[in-house]
């Protein structure tokens, strides 16, 4: 089995692309592990990463919220794509 490259970004994206309307992702470590190929350790380490860094948040058992997720009624805001990662850290 080939082993995908996964990283912060390419998880944020992940997350990103396949949350709902409302930013709510439904998965965990074994979700992540099966689509890139890895340890879910490595897939743990890397959410928790993510959530030190404020981008997503546990809210639940196996849900997470992108926590600067644009909403789409703010017509002053500038709507965010996932490839903006480093934009979101700020």
């Amino acid at each position: 089995m080939r082993k995908k490259y996964l990283d912060e970004e390419s998880l944020f994206a992940h997350i990103w692309q396949h949350c709902d309307e409302d930013g709510l992702w439904d998965g965990d470590t074994t979700t992540l592990a099966a689509a890139f190929k890895v340890p879910e350790g490595e897939a743990e380490d890397l959410l928790g990463k993510l959530c030190d860094r404020g981008l997503i948040q546990r809210v639940g058992n196996a849900t997470y919220i992108i926590t600067r997720w644009p909403e789409r009624d703010e017509p002053n805001e500038q709507e965010l794509q996932w490839w903006e990662f480093t934009r979101l850290s700020k």
